[in-house]
């Protein structure tokens, strides 16, 4: 079933704002502001889906628009097109009881109601079918005298093409080196409400979440940051987790592999440029090279930093998961025993 916005009512006040006045974010913008820079406000038109009808050589051609027989949509065509106003590119296609919306422009007054003027980018996918609306929250989690910090941020993804539902992701982001950590899933995937009381709840479930979130991975930094970690056992680490293929792996796959272990290796070399050598550097090494580079296809281009953003907020992140893992299992086994690393 496909899930939309509906508008809210217009909010009240910035309560945000009161309960935390040290905001780090350095573009305070509305979404609605960011939505015009990138061109991602237009109006959408419908257009109904239909066919060419040919009655014989001597009679003209007839377009024909399926339409519904009976019921609540009776006489409603049974597809639309959903065109950009501005270029007329299709940016969807949608069952006749899809309901009708003005683009996004009804999604961007109730994030801008959620969180006002805290808004620092939209990503547009294509001619406008998806859209993800990045957001920064609270202050951020400090994990330690070193500098390194740990940035709350809401990701908001929503299509007009039936892709995505529209869905509110809580994402960590570590700024030191702009890794996007890991989440818990969205938050909301339904209709919001006109009603202001459960629009308050939603807020608050947000807020709640991300600061869940924001607490369970300061506690695995601040766990990872005491223990030590060599190139030694960094080395052993990779193999384990990129294993190395059988002899008769395709060239393709060897190729594959060499290139996911390098580019874990030069994330650790960075890692050690301004950290201290520990689990914390290991597991941001393994996130960091699959977010930036293996995500991405090892390529800088728009469409790979979108294919790598769509992966994290899908939660798509097996490397660093299992690093999460190896890393967790190892503490459990020095708690036990006495390790050469």
């Amino acid at each position: 079933m496909r899930e939309t916005i509906d508008n809210t009512e217009a909010g009240e006040h910035n309560w945000l704002d009161r309960l935390m006045p040290d905001d780090p974010c350095d573009a305070r913008h509305t979404v609605q502001w960011h939505a015009e820079q990138v061109e991602a406000d237009f109006d959408v038109d419908y257009l109904p889906s239909g066919y060419m009808k040919y009655d014989g050589d001597n009679s003209p051609s007839t377009f024909v628009v399926p339409r519904y027989g009976k019921g609540a949509y009776k006489g409603e065509p049974k597809d639309n097109y959903i065109l950009r106003s501005d270029t007329g590119a299709v940016v969807g296609n949608m069952s006749g009881k899809y309901p009708h919306r003005e683009g996004y422009k009804h999604v961007f007054d109730t994030l801008e109601q959620l969180f006002p003027e805290h808004c620092e980018s939209i990503t547009v996918f294509g001619d406008g079918e998806r859209l993800v609306v990045e957001q920064c929250l609270d202050v951020p989690y400090d994990l330690g005298d070193d500098g390194d910090m740990i940035q709350p941020y809401v990701y908001t993804r929503m299509s007009l093409n039936g892709v995505w539902k529209t869905e509110i992701i809580p994402v960590a982001r570590r700024i030191s080196c702009e890794n996007m950590l890991t989440h818990a899933g969205s938050v909301v995937s339904v209709r919001a409400t006109k009603n202001h009381d459960k629009l308050l709840t939603m807020r608050s479930a947000i807020i709640e979440k991300s600061i869940a979130q924001g607490v369970a991975l300061r506690n695995m930094a601040m766990v990872f940051k005491h223990q030590t970690f060599t190139d030694m056992a960094f080395e052993k680490m990779v193999k384990d987790i990129v294993p190395e293929p059988t002899g008769d792996a395709h060239t393709r796959t060897l190729n594959l592999h060499y290139d996911k272990t390098l580019a874990i290796r030069n994330a650790w070399k960075r890692e050690l440029q301004n950290e201290d050598a520990n689990m914390w550097t290991a597991y941001n090494a393994f996130q960091g090279a699959e977010q930036h580079k293996i995500n991405a296809g090892f390529k800088t281009t728009a469409k790979s930093k979108e294919r790598s953003l769509t992966r994290a907020l899908d939660g798509k992140t097996p490397i660093a998961d299992e690093a999460e893992k190896y890393l967790r299992e190892l503490i459990h086994a020095r708690s036990s025993s006495d390790l050469p690393y």
